[in-house]
C-alpha cells in the first residue's frame, strides 16, 4: 500500500477537498481509490504485487489525469 496526503498550497493545512475532488474523478475513469486519514485528505493506493505494466501505467494516467484537472 502506497498513499499520499494532500495539504493545501503553502501549509499544512489538510486538503479534503481536492483529495475528493480527485477520488471522484478516479472513480468516474474507472479507478478505484480510497480516502483515508483522520481529516479525509489522504489517498491511498492498493495495486496488486502482480499488476502487469499496461495496467499500472493506465491507473497512473488516470490520477495523473485526475490532478491536472483541479
Amino acid at each position: 500500500m502506497i498513499a499520499i496526503e494532500l495539504v493545501k498550497p503553502g501549509g499544512k493545512e489538510p486538503n479534503t477537498e481536492a483529495t475528493a475532488a480527485i477520488a471522484k474523478a478516479c472513480h468516474a475513469e474507472g479507478l478505484v481509490v480510497l480516502t483515508a486519514g483522520t481529516y479525509g485528505n489522504v489517498l491511498r493506493f492498493l495495486p496488486p504485487l502482480v499488476i502487469p505494466e499496461h495496467l499500472l501505467n493506465e491507473g497512473l494516467d488516470i490520477l495523473e489525469g485526475a490532478f491536472a484537472s483541479l
